[in-house]
């Protein structure tokens, strides 16, 4: 076999691999679903309350763009990334979804983690994820989709007229042609009234975040 055969196949087999061997785990467990237990719509009445509380943030990824490749003894071929052809990849297509601080949005917000790749995760109003009684409480915005105010650039976006709170703050890196990133982040913020805060969603080959709110 030549050598840019064996090279193909086996970084085709290395990216079937890490694509469904998470697929596989959860395919195997459980079937998303809304959090079974109860909602209290009280507990997170707050979130539904205009505000002056602002998120400025982005949403990006770095990447190799080069490998060295080298025969190992086996006769196959291995490879490693090229430090200097790493770059950042702001995020084309993303949505952020602010979950209210409650044990129901927690569940809710893991839940979307673990299960994009399995549901191709493109928006929060799924009813595979959450009862439609419990969207009006979770602000939502998606990118470029909501304007140049809301999305003022590649992988960045403004989110204003929040009350102050404890979120648990999801991006969603939406799979595009163009885009092909496909990823869930869930971090705990917490909004200031009349401040604005920064916040940075990082999904890539390192943990290097380059990107500026």
């Amino acid at each position: 076999m030549k050598k840019e055969q064996k090279m193909t196949q086996n970084k085709c087999v290395i990216r079937l691999f890490f694509t469904l061997s998470p697929l596989l785990l959860l395919t195997g467990c459980v079937h998303p679903a809304p959090p079974k237990m109860p909602f209290n719509s009280v507990e997170v009445a707050w979130a539904q309350k205009p505000g002056r509380a602002t998120i400025k943030g982005c949403v990006s990824g770095g990447e190799f763009t080069k490998y060295y490749t080298y025969q190992v003894p086996d006769g196959n071929y291995d490879s490693y990334p090229i430090e200097s052809s790493y770059r950042e990849n702001p995020s084309r297509n993303f949505t952020i979804d602010l979950l209210p601080e409650s044990d129901y949005m927690w569940s809710l917000a893991q839940k979307m983690q673990q299960y994009y790749l399995l549901n191709s995760y493109h928006t929060l109003n799924d009813s595979r994820w959450v009862e439609p009684s419990v969207i009006p409480f979770i602000p939502h915005i998606s990118c470029p989709a909501d304007g140049p105010d809301i999305c003022p650039s590649r992988g960045h976006f403004i989110f204003n007229n929040l009350p102050a709170g404890n979120w648990y703050i999801v991006a969603g890196y939406n799979a595009t042609k163009e885009d092909n990133a496909v990823a869930v982040t869930v971090q705990k913020i917490t909004t200031i009234e009349g401040q604005t805060v920064p916040y940075v969603s990082w999904f890539g080959a390192r943990s290097i975040k380059k990107c500026s709110p």
